[in-house]
């Protein structure tokens, strides 16, 4: 099959599972899985959104793989990785796990992060955080987090999370699915988004959701983020408007480059991938 786009649509890669300390992590269990494609000299960290995961990167791993070594993880409660057992765990705590998920990959130095929404928020905070670790980011349908909307807008947020799962993962992608594309994606697309969407456990989405109510990454991670920062997201982003959030996102990490492709919604990753494959590559690779 082929993209709108005239991007070929490739195959997924196997999911592959790893072991990390449980108990200095605060998992439940040791396993986190993840796909990987490449063997590249620069390493490509590829960190998914709220209601997504590493099929959500099939593009990126095939269209990356020829430069670089990428790993598309599947954050804890995510596609069978073991879940938290703090049922708010912080930012802090993921990305300590994705510290851990390359170390037993046995991925050393700094590495290229990109983040799709949620994604992007832990991007962020590796960035701020661990800048030893972060050689180069971007932050796609780039999320602030939740914290600077105020207590009721905080509120209201998580009880839409909580409605929109509480039947499980393939009513969310039924009912949720559309509003993370631009209005002209196709079926193909929305396809392709609905399938990634309907793997979702309740339980991930919701620790994910606590996570970010507590976060703000204009205040919290941006003005520490020294890594050479792209920042895009589509102008049709209804999830995370680019001119309320994306572009403000941007001003406040210091020389941080911003980009608003037209006709693109919240995951140019998928909707996209031609163009967004262009621009991770200029970016990670400078080509």
């Amino acid at each position: 099959m082929i993209h709108p786009d005239g991007t070929p649509i490739p195959p997924l890669p196997d999911p592959r599972f790893c072991e990390v300390d449980a108990e200095a992590l605060g998992l439940e269990g040791r396993r986190l899985s993840y796909m990987e494609a490449g063997q590249g000299p620069v390493t490509i960290l590829c960190l998914h959104g709220i209601g997504a995961n590493s099929m959500g990167w099939r593009f990126s791993l095939a269209g990356l793989l020829d430069r670089a070594r990428v790993i598309a993880w599947n954050a804890p409660g995510y596609f069978l990785s073991d879940p938290f057992v703090a049922e708010a765990p912080a930012p802090e705590a993921y990305a300590a796990v994705a510290l851990a998920l390359l170390e037993a990959l046995g991925v050393q130095g700094p590495v290229c992060v990109a983040g799709s929404s949620f994604g992007s928020m832990l991007g962020a905070c590796l960035a701020a955080r661990h800048p030893e670790r972060v050689a180069k980011l971007v932050m796609m349908g780039t999320s602030r987090g939740q914290r600077w909307k105020g207590e009721a807008g905080r509120a209201a947020m998580l009880a839409m999370r909580e409605a929109s799962v509480a039947e499980g993962g393939v009513a969310l992608a039924r009912t949720r699915s559309e509003k993370l594309v631009a209005p002209g994606a196709g079926p193909l697309v929305r396809g392709l988004v609905e399938g990634m969407v309907a793997a979702t456990h309740p339980r991930g989405l919701l620790q994910a959701a606590r996570c970010t109510d507590q976060v703000d990454v204009i205040t919290d991670f941006a003005p520490l983020i020294r890594a050479p920062t792209l920042c895009l997201t589509g102008a049709e982003d209804a999830v995370n408007p680019p001119e309320t959030v994306g572009r403000l996102i941007a001003q406040a990490i210091p020389g941080a480059a911003f980009l608003s492709p037209p006709g693109i919604g919240h995951l140019p990753e998928l909707e996209a991938p031609a163009v967004t494959l262009d621009h991770l590559r200029q970016h990670f690779l400078g080509a």
